[in-house]
């Protein structure tokens, strides 16, 4: 008998069955690779922001809840990586596998921010992946379990008689793979424009201010109410001009265009700004790249073959945001060192910086 010719009970070829698993074992590898360094990660990033009270902003309230539904994530992931790999079915009871399923549809689904209200934001945030799994099965419209074909815990796409059922499929397109998509790109086209329109105006005053005429060219008519400096003291003023109205000279006076050192800080300050803006863009592009081949996968119905793939896209995801705050953005990057370090009370950056929300 040729054993690579034989077929298996259900008319699976013996050799398509174990490079089917051999591609599944080396899958599974990765899930395993972004489990612990996406959990390892986003544990840091929640920890220094408990930890560091200048990372307490608002902004950062979105980071921390991201954090939390990443690591929760990353501990779902060995539960996907058993399925991935058996041979013989879901191991464990049905229950399990749905709840599996909810998890990882509802972790992945949190990546949307506002901050408007804080607290809305967050009951919203986990409120809309939740629903689009959790309505459709509990109104008996789509099934949630153990799927052969990609080996996952998922949305079972084929009705209970056999026939196709992709209304789930579209809502999970539509409400976790579109709309994230045109909220995202709506919300970063106005973070830049808001940049922009900042720099310019910096820009502007930087300009301006280098332009003033020179203290020679002031009126000599001028009073000494006029030109009163600030934070003068009797050391820096004459004493033949103590006590009179006449206007001291104008070499005493303090320029009106800013200093050097103060253009300086204007230049770090918008330095940081523009590093946090472009860092920013690197989440969004982080997103695009993980959650696209997603969508893809369910609106052109690629079935099985394209699942796992388009998981794991997706589930990098949960490793990627750490990964961007820790090696660019310039406070977390700071702070991590710190912590590292054990300089629980040292300060973040330099004084000059700005926080994370354009603080």
């Amino acid at each position: 008998m040729n054993l690579s010719s034989a077929t298996l009970p259900n008319g699976i070829d013996d050799d398509e069955e174990l490079k089917s698993l051999h591609s599944r074992i080396a899958l599974s590898g990765w899930f395993g690779f972004v489990a612990v360094v996406g959990f390892v990660g986003n544990l840091l990033i929640f920890i220094v922001v408990v930890m560091y009270p200048k990372l307490r902003t608002i902004t950062n309230v979105y980071v921390t809840s991201l954090a939390i539904a990443d690591m929760t994530t990353c501990l779902i992931i060995p539960f996907i990586i058993v399925g991935v790999v058996s041979t013989t079915g879901w191991p464990f009871s049905e229950a399990s596998c749905v709840f599996v399923a909810v998890i990882t549809f509802a972790c992945n689904g949190a990546s949307i921010f506002s901050k408007v209200n804080i607290v809305l934001f967050l009951i919203v945030t986990w409120l809309i992946p939740l629903s689009v799994i959790l309505v459709p099965f509990l109104g008996g419209f789509t099934r949630l379990g153990y799927d052969e074909g990609p080996h996952v815990c998922t949305d079972i796409e084929d009705n209970e008689d056999g026939s196709e059922n992709q209304l789930h499929s579209y809502l999970q397109a539509t409400s976790l793979t579109c709309i994230p998509l045109a909220l995202v790109l709506l919300f970063y086209a106005r973070i830049y424009i808001h940049v922009r329109k900042h720099e310019r105006g910096l820009n502007k005053w930087k300009n301006t201010s280098t332009k003033q005429p020179p203290a020679a060219a002031v009126p000599a008519t001028v009073t000494s109410q006029t030109l009163t400096p600030v934070a003068t003291t009797d050391a820096t003023v004459p004493d033949a001009v103590k006590g009179t109205s006449q206007a001291p000279s104008t070499s005493a006076t303090i320029p009106t265009h800013p200093t050097a050192a103060a253009q300086n800080k204007g230049d770090r300050q918008r330095s940081l700004e523009y590093r946090i803006t472009k860092n920013a863009f690197y989440v969004v592009l982080g997103f695009l790249l993980c959650v696209i081949p997603y969508g893809i996968c369910i609106l052109g119905q690629y079935g099985p073959s394209g699942t796992p793939l388009a998981m794991a896209f997706l589930l990098f995801n949960s490793c990627l945001n750490p990964l961007i705050y820790g090696t660019k953005h310039p406070q977390f990057k700071s702070s991590l060192r710190n912590l590292f370090r054990g300089r629980f009370s040292a300060p973040l950056v330099t004084s000059n910086s700005v926080g994370p929300s354009g603080q």
